[in-house]
């Protein structure tokens, strides 16, 4: 295994957008970056090898052409991907989507050779998600899945570590979004004695992964998720609902989240809290994506698969072992930063 960690990416938006201009910028700089090293990994030791996607206004171009952005990854072309899911409307407005065959796939990326395939294609393409884990293991790399599709399962994963190889996921929590935010407010309140009651979180985004989430199963499934994600932070069982609302297309790739909360105090007095939260989604994800690869890396190297638990609790809403937030971070940085 080179030292250097070769990343393929499927799905050429805001998010591989935004960490493409990521790794050309902290080249010489650590401004803003969460982790500055990672198992003994700064971010000059990640270098991206293959682009995939079937929108045919990217396929063929470099990447470079599409994020608007002159990088050493952009003269990378963008190669088709795969779709086993209903084609999305946005993708069939720009005419006939270029997906390649199953077996198509895996060759070219058995050609790239990478480490990892990390998969941050939109939400709702849940069989497409599974495919391309399943591809990433007959191709002999590591997944990781950014999308909430339930890739994580005890067979796949006792597939991939079988082959000495490291699956993560599912669904990416970034940095610090909705999701991150309310359970730190809930972890808080939790540890200073204050018990909560009930509690919402009602996000309004206006990227395309946000339009897609609007569709009722999807909507529903992500809710779940979130729902069950922020219930780990209390001892108290609490009445919440969580998830995104609305689509806003004039917010671009910018979320607003809002939250209120109602709890109880001292002879049962009332603390309630009402406020709101905007935040990019992409900038967002990408520190906790470096951090995932990084860490994964490491635990290649070392042959010590067990702890991939310990990344999948901090950097994913539906990690296999679910941890409370603080406890997550800990563990990570003990493991890997400390």
């Amino acid at each position: 295994m080179s030292d250097k960690i070769k990343v393929a990416i499927a799905g050429i938006g805001n998010v591989t957008s935004t960490l493409v201009k990521g790794l050309e910028f902290y080249k010489n700089s650590v401004e803003g970056l969460w982790h500055p090293k990672v198992g003994g990994l700064t971010l000059n030791d990640i270098e991206i090898v293959a682009a995939f996607d079937i929108d045919s206004a990217k396929v063929g171009k470099k990447i470079g052409q599409v994020i608007n952005n002159k990088t050493p990854f952009a003269e990378i072309s963008i190669q088709s991907g795969i779709m086993a899911d209903a084609i999305p409307t946005h993708l069939s407005k720009n005419g006939q989507p270029k997906s390649a065959s199953y077996d198509e796939f895996v060759k070219s990326l058995t050609a790239t050779k990478p480490d990892f395939l990390v998969n941050v294609i939109s939400s709702g393409l849940d069989k497409t998600s599974e495919k391309y884990a399943v591809a990433a293991l007959d191709a002999g790399c590591s997944f990781l899945n950014a999308t909430s599709a339930k890739t994580v399962t005890d067979k796949i994963r006792n597939a991939f570590e079988g082959k000495s190889l490291i699956i993560l996921g599912d669904d990416l929590m970034s940095q610090f979004g909705g999701t991150a935010f309310h359970r730190g407010m809930i972890d808080f309140m939790s540890s200073r004695g204050i018990r909560v009651q009930k509690a919402y979180q009602l996000d309004v985004g206006g990227n395309q992964d946000t339009m897609n989430t609007m569709a009722e199963e999807i909507r529903e499934r992500k809710r779940n998720i979130k729902t069950e994600s922020i219930a780990v932070e209390s001892p108290f069982p609490f009445r919440s609902t969580a998830g995104t609302t609305e689509y806003a297309e004039q917010l671009g790739d910018s979320r607003v989240s809002y939250y209120w909360m109602e709890a109880k105090g001292f002879l049962g007095s009332t603390v309630e809290m009402d406020l709101s939260l905007r935040t990019s989604d992409s900038t967002n994800g990408c520190n906790v994506i470096v951090d995932s690869l990084r860490a994964a890396k490491a635990l290649l190297a070392k042959k010590d698969l067990g702890k991939s638990d310990i990344i999948s609790s901090y950097a994913f809403k539906n990690p296999p072992k679910k941890m409370h937030i603080r406890e997550s971070i800990k563990f990570f940085e003990d493991a890997f930063v400390n």
